[in-house]
């Protein structure tokens, strides 16, 4: 179970129960060709991106949930989807 520990530094610090924690970044939308999301996150493990959370400027949006990390690391996709419900979008 993860738990989102608040805003810190321009993000938040998703921390789990063994002590495995994930820093998530807010980052603007233009400049990386998605101008229109409403909001856009990166997900860093270590000092590496392992995934992107955003979801559209419309009245009904949609969250996407992107993984980018190698299998190598101690996070998985569904440690993704508890990131991304825990945040509320």
């Amino acid at each position: 179970m993860w738990e989102i520990k608040g805003w810190i530094c321009g993000g938040y610090v998703a921390a789990r129960e063994d002590g495995e924690t994930v820093f998530i970044y807010k980052r603007p939308n233009w400049g990386s060709g998605l101008s229109g999301l409403k909001n856009f996150f990166e997900l860093r493990s270590r000092g590496a991106l392992i995934g992107r959370i955003s979801s559209e400027n419309s009245w009904r949006p949609e969250v996407r949930a992107e993984w980018l990390a190698e299998t190598d690391r101690p996070l998985s996709e569904d440690d993704l989807m508890e990131i991304t419900a825990a945040l509320k979008l």
